[in-house]
């Protein structure tokens, strides 16, 4: 009975953001089209800072979902000096993938941290096509990648050439880059030893090999404008991961996360073969850290503060009133005029809104993730 409880909660929830995020997501596009046109055209400066507060925005009901509704609880291990430059330089920040929502645990870090407006990171080719969240993207300078190594090549170097004139003081970019390709299954895992045995390289214990060609191109191209490489490795107390569709439902999740900061002159530029071993450094590092919470429940080191911030919760409200007061005068001068068949193609869209949303959670699982490792597993 719990469970059938749950299940009609989560789609309730799902349905309600699915529809704020959908009408809240085609303005921001709207205003993202007009900062490209009159303002970005005239002033690059500008037309950044303007892309990056729609970007804190628009994220924010992803954000408002983890920290308010499912009570997000966020342990981060860190240095104050490797601290003390965050937010205050252009970063490329390497993740471990373990689950599917790595992607929003970054975004609330950021958010926490305040450096969400300046967050870009890699995604496939097909996902710009995409209403809403494919278009955000696109006018927010994400790197789409097609898996055809000569395309991904020029956009990279043609991408950070853009990156590269971002004042850091204006907006600090954080290039998210998660180096495994894909997340971390077993039969991945099995897929990942079998590869670094036939290469002589030590197997990775929590991690899967990663893949070290986008990495470097980017560390190439950002030059000396990259002040830093961030190591994030995030960790899950009793190895209970959060799931999409647990967290929508509003049950609570609990996260460490350990951050270490690569000084830019500790990072190899244009030798292919130091920034294999550098990049491989750091999944070395990530390894043991992950080895250490799996017996100590936490990550070594001092803690530092990370509090929620109310950015998500206003904005996810200012949202909900923006799309759903409009929504509710509809409906009311529906009801009013009698418009029944009206009211009921309404009513079926939103349930098929839901309902659709519910199975794409669903769909989003370990289990149905990306095929690597389960044909044959490509090179680095």
């Amino acid at each position: 009975m719990l469970h059938k409880l749950l299940k009609v909660h989560s789609v309730i929830s799902i349905a309600t953001l699915s529809y704020i995020y959908i009408l809240s997501g085609f303005l921001v596009n709207f205003l993202q089209l007009l900062i490209f046109l009159f303002v970005r055209t005239l002033s690059e400066k500008w037309g950044t800072r303007l892309n990056g507060y729609l970007q804190t925005a628009h994220v924010a009901i992803f954000t408002f979902a983890a920290e308010w509704h499912c009570g997000c609880d966020m342990r981060l291990f860190a240095t104050p000096e490797d601290m003390a430059s965050f937010n205050k330089e252009h970063a490329l920040c390497v993740l471990n993938h373990r689950g599917e929502v790595d992607w929003l645990l970054g975004y609330v870090l950021l958010e926490r941290l305040g450096g969400l407006k300046g967050c870009k990171s890699m995604v496939k080719q097909e996902v710009k096509y995409l209403p809403v969240v494919g278009w955000f993207m696109w006018f927010t300078d994400y790197l789409f990648m097609s898996r055809d190594w000569t395309v991904d090549q020029a956009n990279i170097a043609k991408l950070c050439k853009t990156w590269a004139r971002y004042d850091p003081l204006i907006i600090s970019n954080f290039y998210i880059l998660c180096a495994e390709g894909t997340r971390f299954t077993p039969l991945k895992h099995t897929a990942s030893i079998k590869f670094c045995e036939d290469r002589g390289i030590k197997p990775f214990r929590h991690l899967l090999c990663p893949r070290t060609k986008g990495a470097g191109e980017v560390i190439n191209q950002l030059g000396n404008s990259l002040g830093a490489v961030y190591s994030v490795t995030f960790g899950f107390p009793g190895d209970i991961e959060p799931s999409t569709s647990t967290m929508i439902s509003g049950l609570p999740a609990r996260v460490d996360v350990s951050l270490q900061r690569i000084a830019s002159q500790d990072i190899p530029k244009d030798d292919a073969e130091k920034q294999t071993q550098f990049v491989m450094d750091i999944f070395r590092e990530k390894d043991e850290l992950l080895e250490y919470h799996a017996q100590h429940d936490k990550f070594p080191g001092p803690t530092y503060p990370l509090f929620r911030q109310p950015i998500s919760l206003i904005m996810f409200y200012l949202w909900a009133a923006v799309t759903l007061i409009p929504s509710g005068l509809v409906l009311w001068f529906l009801l009013s005029n009698h418009c029944y068949n009206m009211l009921i193609f309404i009513a079926f869209c939103c349930l098929a809104v839901g309902v659709a949303a519910s199975k794409i959670v669903s769909f989003a699982t370990l289990k149905q993730s990306s095929s690597y490792g389960t044909d044959k597993l490509k090179g680095s």
